[in-house]
């Protein structure tokens, strides 16, 4: 009998004491909440300090000790202040690109690099083939800057690595993340040099496409006006062509075969309908069949009629 009673109070000890713990884990004690809103308001309080610094740092000091500060604390601010410092970071890299530009240009520096540097190649590849402790100071800071260096008529200059920015996507608003991924194909692959361009032709559609999307996807994007500026570069491209790569042959007017055939894959593989771009270039591709793909005065005026360049 005593055990049975035993049984009947420990199962209702047990009842009792899940209850307590289902109440206790429902509803944290007061000072719960308080350490709680004390460590939120903490993190809070840190987060604006690290934008308030980094924001002051991109004004005052080089960009290379910025950019080392925002990448060791930007988990620690919000998604915009994270969007709005990375937006800054690269108004920053293209304001101080003169002076890095200046510096590579200097008598000693810019023949040392012209010796070592290979075309394209990231600065940690050329610092590993340098001793120089003069040239070595200047390539570590364009790296720790967010440059690379590039090359065009005879000289080696920075140009911004948008690369060295994809490590800040996951604390940035979506936009800014696209904005990123076009940018970094832009300075992976320059596609004009020399007053030449030098991707294909097929490759100007595409970006194109990915321009558009973007605009269509952000339209009140902080960068919408620059993705709008490139689009209309490689619409330039494909009406005008550059002195030298003319999109009609100098020696008879035809139009060069590779547009044509980047016209002709890009028209058959998407949707015209949906793309102000690709009806742009169904248009014009009609009106070169028309004329045999040769520069007529049709031609020349119908693309300054369409494509304005005053």
């Amino acid at each position: 009998m005593k055990s049975k009673k035993s049984a009947v109070a420990a199962i209702l000890a047990l009842a009792l004491s899940l209850q307590t713990g289902i109440i206790a884990g429902a509803a944290p004690s007061s000072e719960t909440k308080s350490a709680s809103t004390a460590a939120s308001n903490k993190a809070t309080a840190f987060g604006n300090a690290v934008y308030n610094k980094a924001s002051k740092l991109l004004k005052e000091k080089d960009v290379a000790y910025a950019k080392t500060y925002i990448t060791k604390h930007i988990r620690s601010v919000t998604r915009y202040q994270a969007t709005m410092l990375v937006l800054k970071l690269e108004n920053a890299m293209k304001k101080q690109l003169s002076a890095k530009t200046d510096i590579v240009y200097k008598t000693g520096i810019q023949d040392k690099l012209m010796n070592i540097y290979k075309y394209n190649e990231p600065i940690s590849a050329t610092l590993s083939r340098t001793k120089d402790d003069n040239l070595r100071q200047v390539l570590i800071n364009l790296r720790d800057s967010g440059y690379r260096l590039f090359t065009t008529e005879g000289v080696v200059f920075p140009i911004v690595d948008y690369k060295s920015l994809v490590s800040y996507k996951p604390y940035i608003n979506k936009d800014i993340q696209a904005y990123i991924d076009i940018m970094v194909v832009e300075s992976e692959k320059v596609s004009v040099s020399d007053g030449a361009l030098i991707i294909p032709w097929s490759d100007v559609i595409d970006r194109g496409l990915v321009q558009e999307a973007f605009l269509k996807a952000h339209p009140k994007s902080n960068r919408a006006a620059e993705v709008e500026r490139m689009l209309w570069f490689m619409e330039f491209s494909l009406f005008y062509g550059y002195n030298n790569t003319p999109l009609f042959a100098y020696e008879d007017n035809l139009l060069d075969p590779e547009v044509r055939q980047a016209l002709d894959q890009a028209l058959k593989r998407n949707d015209i309908e949906n793309s102000p771009f690709l009806k742009k270039l169904k248009a014009w591709s009609d009106v070169l069949k028309s004329n045999n793909d040769k520069l007529t005065k049709e031609v020349e005026d119908y693309r300054q009629k369409e494509f304005p360049l005053e």
